[in-house]
């Protein structure tokens, strides 16, 4: 009597694995520092879409710090010193999408270093970290 509902039931626990969203990771150089972030599809899909000298940019340069600083706002432990860099670069494999890499001086427990954000066209923030060293 169960065999003739396996099917079915291989069919429901398998649409619940296939369902998971990987991250897209997307590597970047900022002032020759490796830089890595991981997005969700679903999150680059809901971003505008901009396209170089036919369209306005949807967020503009105050706006992307402006949502850093947002965010470092909601975090007792990260006290903004600094804007160091700042660039628009496309995300890989999807030509409409661009975001901001943004790196930042700030306070850490009393330690004074650099912390790195993406923040898409909508202006979600997503932190980045700098891509550790590989040993040789």
């Amino acid at each position: 009597m169960f065999i003739k509902y396996l099917p079915f039931l291989l069919l429901l626990v398998s649409s619940r694995i296939l369902a998971n969203e990987y991250p897209v990771e997307i590597f970047e150089y900022l002032d020759d520092t490796k830089v890595v972030a991981f997005l969700k599809d679903s999150d680059i899909d809901k971003t505008a879409q901009w396209i170089p000298l036919e369209t306005e940019v949807p967020l503009n340069i105050n706006g992307a710090l402006k949502a850093v600083s947002d965010l470092a706002d909601t975090d007792d432990s990260l006290e903004i010193i600094a804007l160091t860099s700042i660039e628009l670069k496309q995300i890989p494999g999807h030509p409409k999408h661009w975001h901001y890499l943004i790196k930042m001086k700030t306070e850490s427990n009393g330690e004074i270093q650099p912390h790195y954000f993406v923040v898409l066209l909508d202006g979600k923030v997503i932190p980045a970290v700098k891509e550790p060293e590989t040993f040789k």
